[in-house]
C-alpha cells in the first residue's frame, strides 16, 4: 500500500482505543498499560503510548504499531489488517488497477538492470558475480542486473514509467538537487514473491562508499519481513525433500542451489519475522538453519528460531566450519561436505546450550553467571513446556548446578524489566540507543556513529535513523517504524517506551558513548597498530617511529577515557 495511505491510517487510528477493545488499560505516566494479551501476564506489562502511536510489551517482548497489533491479536496478513483499519478510519485505499500496473513496472526495471548487467558499463559487475562463483546460467534465473553508476541513469533509461511510479517502487530518492537513483554503481538483486513476480530489489555495492547492502524501503508491493528470498524457485524442491534450508544472504541461496540444493531459501536478516514463519510453515514442518557461526549465535538469530517454533516447525541449526558461510562452503569445499555439516544439524535447544558452552568460560564463576543471564533472557520467549524442561535440564547440567535452583534462576526476572514502570537497567549500547530514538545525540557523536558497530537486531533502527536525519528530515517515531520491518518494529517499540531515568543525564550519556563508542573505537585502531608495528620491528625506519608515536598519541587518549569515567 502507498506509504502515505499507510501513514494517513495510522495518524487517524486511535491506538489507545484499539488496544483497549482487547485490554483493559489504565494511564500510567504519558501512555497506558495493561494486561498482554500475548502471553501469561501476571502483571502488567504491555504499555501504550497515544503520542508515538506504538504498543510494547515488557514481558514477552512483542510490540509495534497499531497494524502490526491487530495484525497479531486477529491473526490476519498485513493487507487484511490494512483494509479493515482503513475502513473504520475513512480512507480510501487504491484497487487491484495500479497496483497490476506497479507489478508490470517491477518487471520493467528488473530486465533494464539486467541489460545493464550485460552492457560494457557493467564489467565491473560481471567480474564480480563471476570471482563469487556466480556465472552467467544464473544471471538470468536470479533476476542479477547492474545498477549504472550515474545521478539518473533509471531515471532517463525508464523514462516511460514517469517519476511516480519509480517513486512508488522505491527506486528513486529526492534531494536537494531533485530526484536521483537510489540504486547507484551496484549489483542488483531482484526480490520476487512466493509466485516468481518481481516486487522489489537491493544493490551490494561494489567499492568501499556507502553501506554494503541497500535495500527499497516499504511499497504497495513489498514490505520487509514478508518474503523469503528465492521461495518462488525454492517451494516445489521444499515440499519434495521434506525440509527448507534457510540461509542469510543472497549469495547464500544462489550458490546452495547451483550445488544441488535447491531447497535453500534467505532470511534476508537474521531477525526472523512470524509472517516469514508463517509463509514457510505452507511449505513444510522442517527448517534447518545455516548460518555462519556469528549469525546464527546472535540474539536475533535465536529469537528467530523461537519464532518459527512457534509457528509449528521443527527447527535444526547446523554449524558451519569457523570462518565459513554457506557460499564460500558450497564453492570452497562443494555439496558433500556441504551435505554432512547439513545432516550433523542440531535440534535448536542442543544448539543454544552447545553455542553458551563455546562463548563463555563455564569454569569460572562470570561465564556461568553470564550464560545463565542470557539464558534467563531467552526464557520467557519458550512457550512450549516441553521445551522448558529439555533447556532446564541441560542447563543444569551445562553449569553443574542443581535443575531446581536453575528453574528458579529462570522464573526470576529483574523487576525493573518486567515492569514498564520501572528504571530497567541497560547496556551502554541499548543507552546509547535509547539517547538516539529521543534525538537527544548531539550532530558530532551522530556522524561518528557506525551501523555495524550495533547489534543486528538494532542495525535497522540506527540505519534508518541515521538515513533520515543525513537527508535533513527530523526522525519521528511514526516516519521511523513505518519503514521498519516486523521484528525491528518490536525492538523500536521497545527503545521509545521504556522509562529511563537518569541522576544525571550527560553524565550517562558521555559514559555509555565512551564504554560502546569511543574506547572500542581507539581499541580497534591500537590493534591494528600494534600489528602494523610488529611487522616492522627491526627496522629502524621513520614509519616505524611515526606509527609508534601514533600508538602512544591514542594510548594517552585512551587512558584519559578511563580516568575521565572514573
Amino acid at each position: 500500500m502507498p506509504r502515505p495511505e499507510i501513514e494517513e491510517i495510522k495518524a487517524r487510528v486511535n491506538i489507545v482505543e484499539l488496544v483497549g477493545r482487547y485490554v483493559n488499560l489504565r494511564p500510567a505516566g504519558k501512555g497506558y498499560k495493561g494486561r498482554c494479551p500475548f502471553h501469561p501476564d501476571d502483571t502488567p506489562s504491555l504499555m501504550v503510548s497515544p503520542e508515538k502511536g506504538l504498543w510494547h510489551c515488557f514481558g514477552c517482548g512483542a510490540g509495534g504499531d497499531a497494524i502490526g497489533f491487530l495484525m497479531r491479536i486477529e491473526k490476519l496478513s498485513f493487507p487484511e489488517a490494512l483494509t479493515r483499519l482503513a475502513q473504520e478510519v475513512g480512507v480510501e485505499l487504491r484497487g487491484g488497477g495500479p497496483k497490476l500496473e506497479l507489478y508490470s513496472a517491477c518487471q520493467a526495471v528488473a530486465a533494464f538492470f539486467h541489460d545493464q548487467l550485460l552492457s560494457p558499463m557493467g564489467k565491473a559487475a560481471r567480474e564480480y558475480l563471476l570471482s563469487r562463483g556466480l556465472g552467467e546460467e544464473s544471471w538470468e534465473r536470479w533476476g542479477l542486473g547492474y545498477a549504472p553508476d550515474s545521478w539518473d541513469g533509471l531515471i532517463k533509461g525508464l523514462s516511460r514509467l514517469g517519476l511516480d511510479t519509480l517513486k512508488e517502487l522505491g527506486l528513486v530518492v529526492e534531494g536537494e538537487r531533485g530526484y536521483y537513483d537510489r540504486f547507484r554503481g551496484r549489483v542488483m538483486f531482484t526480490l520476487r514473491d512466493d509466485q516468481g513476480r518481481p516486487i522489489a530489489f537491493a544493490g551490494r555495492a561494489l567499492g568501499e562508499a556507502g553501506p554494503k547492502y541497500l535495500n527499497v524501503p516499504n511499497t504497495p508491493l513489498f514490505t520487509k519481513g514478508t518474503i523469503l528470498y528465492g521461495l518462488d524457485l525454492a517451494k516445489a524442491a521444499i515440499r519434495k525433500r521434506g525440509r527448507a534450508i534457510l540461509v542469510e544472504g543472497y549469495t547464500d541461496v544462489i550458490s546452495l542451489h547451483a550445488v544441488g540444493f535447491p531447497e535453500a531459501v534467505g532470511s534476508m536478516g537474521t531477525a526472523l519475522t512470524q509472517a516469514q514463519a508463517r509463509l514457510l510453515a505452507r511449505y513444510t514442518d522442517r527448517v534447518v538453519i545455516a548460518y555462519d557461526r556469528d549469525a546464527a549465535g546472535s540474539a536475533a538469530s535465536l529469537r528467530g528460531m523461537l519464532i518459527l517454533r512457534e509457528a509449528g516447525l521443527r527447527v535444526e541449526v547446523a554449524t558451519l566450519p569457523p570462518g565459513e558461510d554457506p557460499d564460500s562452503l558450497a564453492h570452497g569445499q562443494g555439496p558433500t561436505a556441504l551435505e554432512e555439516v547439513l545432516s550433523q544439524a542440531q535440534p535448536f535447544h542442543k544448539f543454544f546450550l552447545d553455542s553458551l558452552a563455546e562463548r563463555y568460560d563455564l569454569s569460572a564463576l562470570e561465564g556461568k553467571e553470564a550464560a545463565l543471564a542470557e539464558a534467563r533472557e531467552l526464557w520467557p520467549k519458550v512457550r512450549s513446556l516441553p521445551l522448558r524442561a529439555e533447556l532446564a535440564r541441560g542447563l543444569a547440567e551445562l553449569l553443574s548446578l542443581p535443575e531446581e535452583e536453575v528453574r528458579a534462576a529462570m522464573g526470576r526476572r529483574r523487576a525493573a524489566e518486567s515492569s514498564p514502570g520501572g528504571s530497567p537497567e541497560l547496556s551502554p549500547e541499548e543507552v546509547v540507543l535509547h539517547f538516539l530514538v529521543e534525538g537527544k545525540l548531539p550532530e558530532e557523536v551522530l556522524s561518528d556513529l557506525e551501523v555495524g558497530s550495533f547489534r543486528p537486531e538494532y542495525r535497522p533502527i540506527v540505519e534508518r535513523w541515521l538515513e533520515l536525519w543525513r537527508a535533513g528530515e527530523a526522525p519521528t517515531p511514526q516516519a521511523l517504524v513505518s519503514e521498519l520491518d516486523p521484528d525491528s518494529q518490536r525492538h523500536f517499540a521497545r527503545l521509545s517506551l521504556l522509562e529511563v531515568r537518569f541522576s544525571d543525564e550527560a553524565r550517562a550519556m558521555h559514559e555509555a558513548l565512551v564504554r560502546f563508542l569511543y574506547l572500542p573505537q581507539l581499541e580497534r585502531r591500537l590493534a591494528g597498530l600494534a600489528e602494523k608495528i610488529r611487522e616492522l620491528e627491526g627496522k629502524d625506519g621513520e614509519e616505524l617511529r611515526r606509527l609508534e608515536a601514533e600508538y602512544q598519541q591514542l594510548a594517552r587518549r585512551r587512558l584519559a577515557l578511563m580516568r575521565r569515567r572514573t
